[in-house]
């Protein structure tokens, strides 16, 4: 039996998109007020550690989130860049959902 498109079977996929895992990562820094730890991100935007690492890497290079190094453990922040870009990521959202 071959799959047939059905528009109310795409609630039921399970996967999320890179935009909506930014969109995650982002949201759960921005929660934490004094900036969010690996596994406090890690648990809130359900990513393993490794793809957590990969996408914290590429938000930080990019210029959306800052480390910040401290004795007890690094810390991270959005910094306005990435407000931005969380802003335009939520705008794509609702434009989606419409």
């Amino acid at each position: 039996m071959m799959f047939q498109f059905n528009p109310i079977n795409m609630a039921s996929f399970k996967y999320r998109d890179r935009a909506t895992i930014f969109r995650d990562v982002l949201k759960t820094i921005k929660r934490c007020d004094e900036g969010g730890r690996k596994y406090t991100i890690m648990k809130h935007a359900s990513l393993s550690y490794d793809q957590l690492n990969k996408y914290l890497l590429f938000l930080t290079n990019m210029g959306y989130v800052k480390e910040i190094d401290e004795p007890d453990g690094n810390k991270y922040k959005v910094t306005e860049k990435g407000s931005v870009f969380l802003k335009s990521l939520d705008d794509l959202r609702l434009h989606l959902q419409r």
